[in-house]
């Protein structure tokens, strides 16, 4: 097994020293095993690594509450459609269903959390289990796969060739197309079409499809909103990216409101690899009911979900739209400059508005400016990774993306807080050269402090940059919006950047508004994890449409 992995070009493992037999075989000089503090997270890095790598992410776990740990980790995993393999301990398999300590059926537990569940019953199978793994983990829609690794049948010995399928070893290991005829009919549709737009979903990036998308946009005059897991697909400089829609960007001083825009006048959206959620499609009211929809997606569970479709599409994004860029009904001459001075506008104006809002020094201090230094320091090669909820509507929002491709990462398969700061640890594994920027409320920073002493130990360097308002901010807005009150909400005033020293990393507490570009300065230039604390106003919200309340906008929103 150990063999097997070396030879598919696993450079990682994240867990905890289990299936022993298999960390005691592995050859350290080449496979870097790094013991985390919760296997959960162990499965949250290795989805870091995967989606910063183009290669599958490896964790592990021991058996019992050890694989139940991963479900949360192996879960995101699963709606983002990204490969992750994950090495489980089992108790011996002659001991199976007579209560041994902290037996439980693993195939049952996990099942629902990842593509499939392999168990290794004969020494024999083990390579071939491994091989089918990455195969299953890579190819189609990408996901997560579980391996069960009794711990009598690891002891076994036998003989074996061990090889990799080099095809499997990165993804998307396939790229199937639809048939001629339906790209036909689509680029037919788009071509008549007097306001199309494109909306890119997470497929896009997974596929790499940025070069023919932006190609394809050029040539319709398209504008292209992205969902949030699509966002990145265009830098926001391309004179066609209309930014991520949805009702997590679309509130007050929210970008989002000009993808909105563009998707609600369009007679006609190509849906590029998305899961058409209910954040991104406005409680899918937006495409509108008049618009004709073209849905193109690796897995035909997805087209027609949600939306009456008039042309589905089933294949990889990119491989379908290199087609698709063959066929002359998709050239609009003139299309394209009308689009962009239309967007160019919009975002002008939205970008007025939120710097004002940013820069206007109030303390405590507004989150739009964390973001707005933020954004001024990324780098075409800057990764940055965000939370679930508040963080990641200011994120998609606020923080321009410098170039085309899959630098932004974030939790919203599932949208469970508590993910950005080990995905970031993955991240900057998968690419030590690059600047990692983790951004996370306090709240959700709660759930993984202590894998700063894994980042200290193990000598992972990330910013981590924490919005500190004491509280859990959306809901207790939300309970406030729904009741006029709200309840055990508010958290204790924690400084963790202090905390982040006990554990080995460095860091600093920033609430004046005019100090924090410097900070963020400091850490870049670290060799460690460098956490800030950024104090910011506890009223200030997320630009979430029917959250807000633009009365009050000049002091807070």
């Amino acid at each position: 097994m150990a063999r097997t992995l070396d030879a598919y070009g696993v450079e990682v493992i994240f867990g905890m020293e289990d299936p022993v037999q298999l960390y005691h075989h592995l050859d350290r000089r080449r496979i870097r095993a790094v013991t985390i503090r919760d296997e959960k997270h162990g499965a949250i890095m290795a989805h870091g690594y995967a989606k910063t790598s183009g290669r599958p992410g490896i964790c592990a776990a021991t058996f019992g509450p050890g694989a139940t740990n991963l479900i949360t980790g192996l879960l995101e995993a699963q709606k983002s459609s990204v490969p992750v393999i994950a090495f489980i301990q089992e108790i011996p398999a002659s001991q199976r269903d007579r209560h041994a300590s902290s037996e439980i059926d693993h195939i049952t537990a996990l099942t629902p959390y990842t593509k499939k569940v392999f168990r290794i019953d004969t020494p024999e199978r083990c390579c071939d289990i491994v091989r089918r793994a990455f195969r299953l983990a890579t190819s189609g829609r990408p996901g997560p796969v579980a391996v069960l690794c009794p711990a009598d049948v690891m002891t076994m010995q036998t003989e074996a060739f061990t090889h990799a399928e080099p095809a499997f070893a990165r993804f998307p290991a396939t790229r199937p197309r639809p048939p001629r005829s339906g790209i036909d009919a689509a680029a037919a549709l788009l071509g008549a079409a007097e306001r199309p737009v494109i909306i890119a979903g997470g497929g896009s990036i997974l596929s790499g499809a940025s070069d023919q998308i932006a190609a394809l946009a050029e040539r319709l005059g398209a504008p292209v909103a992205t969902t949030m897991t699509g966002r990145g697909t265009l830098a926001d400089s391309h004179p066609l990216c209309a930014g991520a829609l949805g009702s997590s960007t679309g509130g007050t001083l929210g970008r989002g409101r000009i993808a909105n825009a563009e998707v609600a006048g369009a007679d006609a959206v190509l849906i590029c690899g998305s899961r058409t959620g209910q954040i991104c499609y406005m409680n899918w009211e937006q495409p509108g009911p008049d618009t004709r929809i073209i849905h193109l997606d690796i897995d035909p569970e997805e087209p027609g979900r949600n939306f009456d479709t008039d042309i589905t599409l089933i294949g990889d994004v990119r491989e379908t739209l290199t087609e698709m860029l063959a066929h002359p009904a998709i050239d609009r001459p003139g299309a394209a400059q009308a689009a962009a001075a239309r967007l160019a506008a919009g975002k002008d104006a939205w970008r007025t508005e939120f710097r004002a809002a940013a820069f206007a020094n109030t303390t405590p201090m507004r989150p739009e400016r964390v973001l707005a230094e933020i954004s001024d320091r990324m780098t075409p090669g800057t990764i940055l990774v965000n939370d679930a909820s508040y963080s990641s509507g200011w994120t998609f929002s606020h923080v321009d993306n410098p170039a085309a491709g899959s630098n932004i990462l974030s939790p919203r398969g599932t949208g469970g807080i508590g993910w950005s700061l080990p995905a970031a640890m993955g991240a900057k594994l998968a690419a030590p050269d690059a600047p990692v920027i983790c951004v996370t409320g306090d709240g959700a920073f709660g759930y993984v402090m202590a894998e700063l002493e894994t980042a200290a130990r193990c000598d992972i360097a990330v910013v981590v940059v924490v919005l500190n308002n004491a509280t859990l901010g959306f809901q207790r807005h939300f309970e406030n919006k729904l009741f006029g009150e709200y309840g055990e909400c508010d958290l204790s005033d924690i400084d963790h950047a202090a905390l982040a020293r006990v554990l080995g990393c460095d860091g600093e507490r920033v609430s004046e508004p005019d100090a924090l570009g410097a900070a963020l300065d400091r850490g870049l230039a670290a060799a460690c994890t460098y956490v800030i604390d950024a104090v910011i106003d506890a009223e200030a919200m997320a630009p979430i449409v029917g959250l807000d309340d633009p009365v009050s906008v000049a002091q807070t929103h």
